[in-house]
């Protein structure tokens, strides 16, 4: 027999490599595992290891979390990380209920998750800035089990307060960080709005922060009357509000942890401090170092640079 003959003999008699120690394990621990990693790279690198881990990442309980935070959008288009959150929607197949976007969300994003997410319970929206458009309001309506809603840097009105808190009766946790351009662009009347449609129609709210916010002592008062079951209120940053006096003494003894506007923010995830703007121009120069080189219409561009 020549060689090459005997090469050939050997390996269709050699047992085949042991498969990798990994896809042994169960599905539940596996899919425990991988959702360590978060989204992108599930979809990315890990469902191309092997084909076991190629099936967990197929299963709809692999997608009940779909974390897209601190994803900075200079590393990747925004469409194409709505491409991946929708792709992660899909293959939840409804079982979602929590749900983390961060520097890329839109009204057409926010209605296709509604549309596909009807038990989910935790949504976080981080820097999608005025490009909701609503869209939020509309949402809401198909979340009726919703138990947490964060938003950050990003503009919502009275009107979607209210029907937040009217289609998600189970509300707990509100957060609410003002957008950076709301906060040069709104009176405090307008957030004292807000503030009232909190009171009204999120009754059942037990933790609240509103940092950066421009509301006075006038919408603060609406919601210590309206939110008999807070337990904890952030008011960091919210340079309108005076504390000193019955108000005060009344946030102390009501509020279990209370935070005041001027106390520290170290422990906060996000650059946050007392800032005073005279114009949404001040607002510009003090972010742009280019600002004389475009104008204000213009910064929408800038948006992911934040």
């Amino acid at each position: 027999m020549s060689n090459a003959e005997e090469k050939v003999e050997a390996s269709s008699t050699a047992p085949p490599p042991p498969s990798p120690p990994w896809v042994e394990l169960p599905a539940e621990i596996t899919i425990d595992i991988l959702q360590r990693l978060g989204t992108i790279e599930i979809l990315e690198s890990a469902q191309r290891v092997c084909s076991t881990w190629w099936k967990v990442c197929h299963d709809p309980a692999m997608w009940r979390v779909i974390d897209l935070k601190r994803v900075v959008c200079r590393s990747k288009l925004a469409y194409v990380l709505e491409k991946i959150c929708r792709l992660a929607v899909r293959r939840s197949q409804g079982q979602t209920f929590k749900i983390s976007i961060d520097n890329f969300g839109n009204e057409r994003l926010l209605s296709y998750i509604a549309s596909r997410s009807s038990q989910l319970r935790h949504l976080r929206l981080v820097k999608c800035y005025n490009r909701l458009s609503g869209g939020l309001a509309s949402a809401a309506k198909n979340f009726p089990f919703l138990e947490e809603l964060h938003i950050y840097f990003t503009s919502i009105t009275k009107d979607d307060i209210e029907i937040v808190g009217r289609s998600c009766p189970l509300l707990k946790s509100f957060v609410l960080h003002a957008s950076p351009f709301d906060k040069v662009r709104t009176p405090p009347s307008q957030d004292n709005d807000k503030a009232v449609a909190i009171a009204r129609c999120m009754r059942g709210l037990r933790h609240l922060a509103l940092i950066e916010n421009n509301l006075t002592n006038e919408g603060l008062q609406a919601i210590l009357d309206g939110c008999p079951h807070l337990e904890s209120l952030d008011l960091r940053c919210c340079c309108c509000i005076d504390l000193e006096g019955d108000l005060g003494r009344r946030c102390s003894q009501q509020i279990v942890d209370l935070k005041k506007p001027r106390d520290s923010t170290c422990d906060y995830e996000f650059d946050c401090k007392i800032r005073h703007y005279r114009s949404f121009e001040d607002y510009c120069r003090s972010r742009f170092s280019n600002y004389n080189s475009f104008i204000v219409g213009d910064i929408h561009e800038y948006d992911y640079y934040f």
